[in-house]
């Protein structure tokens, strides 16, 4: 005979996560331990309260499973695009726009010119992934070219990044949180302004007045000018390696799907490389999946640190060691929602909330728990949307107050906590460690520190009239119940 699980307490629900932020903040800060085993002794740790409230091992497994079957998707992204990268070495694309970018880019404004460009290219895609990809790493090899520190460059390129994941309707996110809240696209972009804005005017004024005093120890103008001449020496810098970057953004403005654009951009990049520059078609390959090195070209001389540091990076094997850091977090996460502590406690504070600011201030802090604790965006918007919709509504409190404050938090927070998956993927693709670039993701935090303003403040709080509220409530409520019934029907 089963035991039935015994339901957790409050207490009993928090202590996982006090205990992971304990252990990742002396691990990591103080100890300066690989990640992925502190997270997987906060995982060990939610197992053994799991296993004190009797919950069986299979269905900790199965909620374990369908988070890792979640974050595949992403998986799949940042292997093919860490062959992307490799590939991108390989024909000269990356050291094209490096090359360039060193003689239009002003050095002493780095970070304001990281912010602004990454910014307009990811409004335009609708991709943070993306963008990071392509002029996120232009940025850091011009940086590198430079002399310029990178984590304030990597963390300028995200915030930019990030612009346009949050904002434009093209974003996978910008289109999820108002389908779950039950709001239309374009009305939540309009209603994010009041929170964008600001955090793009802070990120300007912020990004213009460090950008001086961050500099660092800069490259002489001979220092750079050979950095540009050995990049001539090695490549043949012809504008058809402009073209990689193009398909991949048309892919995006287009909407083509994810992967076969990547792969299809990837091989066009081999090809680019056989055909242009001569190198051998054994070695493309090889790029794609141990990563570039500069041996694979015809380049006889030593390159400088710099130059080998640009070059050499990408592939299939620079990015498996993240994987494993995105695996153990999909652990934690599936222990704490299998068990059921991490409903208690988005549950516990949807119970204490009085006023229509505190319902928006308990859904932004219930995202920040469900992207700490699970490390997927998805996760952080789909969960307390469901949870909290109908308490909107009740509220008489438009649905785009709900889908700004899922995309106030959760969206922004991929990127910027070390174990989610965004984050994973950054710090894998620009080669910055995410504990590094943290501090200048000055839009992302921004972000969740500009919403509750907003909120303890009432600004920009939309209401909806008793009428409007009763019909949206009564289809939120049938919707619900066809999708329970239709499980039933799969389930018989």
């Amino acid at each position: 005979m089963n035991t039935p699980d015994r339901q957790p307490t409050m207490l009993q629900s928090v202590f996982p996560l006090i205990m992971m932020f304990i252990i990742l903040m002396g691990g990591r800060l103080y100890l300066n331990y690989r990640i992925e085993p502190l997270i997987l002794f906060s995982a060990v740790i939610a197992g053994l309260v799991a296993w004190y409230l009797r919950c069986p091992w299979q269905k900790l497994e199965k909620a374990i499973l369908n988070k890792i079957d979640v974050a595949m998707q992403g998986m799949l992204v940042i292997f093919s695009v860490g062959c992307m990268v490799g590939a991108w070495m390989f024909c000269g694309t990356v050291p094209y726009m490096v090359y360039w970018g060193l003689q239009l880019v002003n050095p002493h404004y780095m970070l304001l010119s990281a912010f602004l460009i990454c910014t307009l290219t990811s409004c335009c895609t609708g991709t943070s992934w993306g963008s990071a990809a392509t002029i996120g790493v232009a940025m850091i090899g011009i940086a590198q070219g430079l002399g310029i520190p990178l984590a304030p460059v990597a963390g300028a390129a995200l915030s930019g990044c990030y612009v346009g994941d949050k904002l434009s309707p093209l974003s996978d996110t910008t289109n999820l949180a108002p389908a779950v809240a039950g709001a239309k696209t374009y009305e939540h972009i309009g209603h994010m302004l009041h929170t964008t804005i600001p955090g793009t005017i802070l990120c300007v004024v912020v990004f213009f007045i460090t950008s001086s005093s961050v500099t660092g120890d800069l490259h002489t103008p001979a220092e750079i000018q050979d950095f540009m001449n050995q990049l001539t020496e090695i490549y043949n810098l012809h504008f058809l390696l402009a073209v990689p970057v193009i398909l991949l953004i048309t892919g995006s403005l287009l909407k083509w799907p994810v992967l076969p654009t990547i792969v299809l951009t990837t091989v066009f990049s081999i090809a680019l490389g056989c055909l242009l520059q001569g190198f051998d078609l054994k070695n493309g390959i090889l790029a794609t999946t141990t990563g570039f090195k500069v041996s694979m070209t015809h380049y006889l001389a030593t390159p400088t640190p710099a130059v080998k540091a640009l070059l050499n990076r990408g592939g299939m094997m620079g990015v498996l060691e993240n994987m494993g850091m995105l695996c153990v977090a999909m652990a934690f996460g599936g222990i704490m929602h299998g068990s059921g502590m991490l409903t208690v406690v988005l549950k516990k504070m949807l119970n204490r909330v009085r006023t229509d600011g505190g319902l928006i201030i308990s859904t932004l802090l219930s995202c920040v728990v469900l992207c700490f604790s699970t490390g997927s965006a998805y996760m952080g918007i789909l969960i307390p949307g469901a949870l909290f919709k109908d308490s909107y509504l009740k509220r008489r409190l438009h649905p785009k107050n709900l889908s700004r404050a899922l995309e106030d938090s959760a969206t922004m927070l991929d990127g910027a906590i070390p174990w989610a998956s965004g984050a994973v993927y950054m710090s894998g693709v620009l080669g910055v460690s995410a504990f590094d670039y943290l501090p200048w993701m000055v839009f992302n935090y921004s972000s969740v520190f500009i919403g509750l303003a907003c909120a303890m403040l009432g600004i920009g709080i939309v209401k909806i009239s008793a009428d409007e509220a009763k019909r949206r409530l009564g289809d939120a409520q049938a919707d619900t119940t066809l999708r329970e019934e239709e499980q039933a029907a799969v389930a018989a």
